[in-house]
């Protein structure tokens, strides 16, 4: 799998192979998007994503001290819809909040780079190479940070503009 580490590496997307592969990730997608009609089909589809997203907002609250208090994988009604999962953390902080509540995001470069994995196999349609596509579509999904997701990062982000301002000033006096 080293090969798709290199520079150009993912030029292999401009390929048929990796146009045909995005198709199917895209189309993929639009299902998963679809499905949100028939919540018990739905929850089912995006549940591989709701533990993917969860599981980075528990690794990034182990990481930065967010101490994780709880942790639900069953989708619950609530006055907007359903949560499909939380983590709750005791402890977020300004220095914290920003990248727990962005932790999804992270799955976005790993759907890349398995997206360019598949894609340099010269791949067949088939059922593995399905679940693989189904795999990145789930993973693209859940790089989707929800609006409780934005909520937490927000709350921090004023470091980061001030930290902006601060280098900003400090390059504009020398």
């Amino acid at each position: 799998m080293s090969h798709i580490f290199h520079e150009g590496s993912l030029e292999v997307l401009r390929t048929t192979s990796g146009a045909l592969y995005i198709g199917a990730v895209v189309g993929l997608l639009g299902v998963i998007f679809a499905l949100r009609r028939l919540m018990p089909v739905f929850f089912l589809a995006v549940f591989p994503a709701t533990v993917a997203h969860e599981l980075t907002h528990l690794g990034a609250a182990l990481l930065l001290n967010g101490k994780p208090a709880g942790f639900h994988l069953i989708p619950q009604r609530s006055n907007n819809g359903y949560v499909l999962g939380t983590i709750r953390c005791a402890n977020v902080r300004w220095y914290n909040g920003l990248f727990i509540g962005l932790a999804p995001l992270s799955l976005l470069a790993v759907a890349v780079v398995l997206l360019g994995w598949r894609a340099h196999r010269h791949v067949a349609i088939n059922g593995s190479e399905a679940l693989w596509a189904y795999a990145i579509a789930c993973l693209a999904y859940a790089a989707i940070p929800s609006w409780q997701d934005i909520k937490v990062a927000l709350a921090s982000l004023w470091w980061l503009i001030a930290l902006g301002a601060v280098v900003t000033w400090y390059h504009w006096i020398r």
